[in-house]
């Protein structure tokens, strides 16, 4: 679970929309999420039920937008002083998911279940210089309120499901090339998260593991294409994503609970080639 120094200003506060004549349950409201180095703007408040949080990246570094729950009353502050990147955070921390890695200039989106209560939105991607970006001031404490009617109650449908558990992904049925809607659930007992990276002819997701946690020096090895930040037991989200044929690969980033070590480094990432 990384982040770290100075934050910038952005205005951006964003959006929700539900457009045409689609019945309210059927779409889910869209959240955006402005980056930049360092810092994250997003609405105060959202209305509870299924959202797709879109995270857009203006800024010069990687950044993804981590949905998390506080529970027990705490609040950002609180988070603040609890965090850690190399073990497991306290029993008021749940995590919800949320778009993952977003390069500079791009978006990504995953949607996830909203209940009412204090929330965050951070990003605790490691800067070159070492130091988590949540450290460098990219957090933002929200609150969730119940719906006053129309909000989706229910997650798009999903063209295929991977399952997350200690320490692996299973998929319900190869990908191929084309448009899905990819669901994620995390049945393992502790916090995962998938990661989908297409990849650089010829490298592998330890490659961009490499890349990424020691400085991210030369060309990547690959990139993410989509997928849905840490989650923990029993919650799940979802996110759109095109394949084209070439390798792609999944990958965990979490600390265990037991050692800290990253769970790729336990074997949760794997490689394949969509066609």
């Amino acid at each position: 679970m990384p982040r770290r120094a100075k934050p910038l200003t952005l205005l951006i506060l964003v959006g929700a929309a539900l457009s045409g004549c689609a019945s309210p349950s059927d779409r889910p409201a869209v959240v955006t999420v402005e980056a930049n180095d360092f810092a994250l703007a997003a609405p105060a408040q959202v209305s509870a039920g299924v959202v797709t949080f879109r995270l857009v990246n203006h800024g010069k570094e990687m950044h993804h937008a981590q949905v998390v729950r506080l529970e027990e009353g705490k609040t950002a502050g609180d988070f603040m002083k609890a965090w850690t990147d190399t073990g497991a955070m306290p029993g008021w921390v749940r995590y919800l998911g949320g778009p993952v890695g977003t390069p500079p200039g791009q978006e990504q989106r995953s949607t996830t279940l909203l209940t009412p209560g204090r929330h965050v939105v951070m990003c605790r991607i490691v800067s070159p210089d070492g130091v988590t970006h949540l450290m460098k001031g990219m957090i933002r404490e929200f609150d969730v309120v119940a719906a006053g009617g129309g909000a989706a109650e229910s997650f798009p449908a999903a063209t295929d499901t991977v399952t997350l558990n200690d320490y692996g992904f299973l998929i319900d049925r190869p990908l191929a090339s084309g448009h899905h809607t990819i669901r994620v659930e995390n049945a393992g007992p502790q916090p995962h998260e998938l990661v989908m990276l297409k990849l650089a002819p010829g490298k592998t997701p330890a490659d961009f593991a490499n890349w990424g946690l020691q400085g991210r020096h030369g060309p990547p090895p690959g990139m993410p294409v989509g997928g849905v930040e840490f989650l923990d037991q029993g919650a799940g989200g979802v996110f759109p994503v095109d394949l084209g044929p070439t390798d792609y690969g999944f990958i965990c980033f979490v600390p265990d609970a037991k050692d800290g070590k990253r769970h790729f480094l336990h074997g949760m990432m794997t490689q394949f080639t969509v066609r």
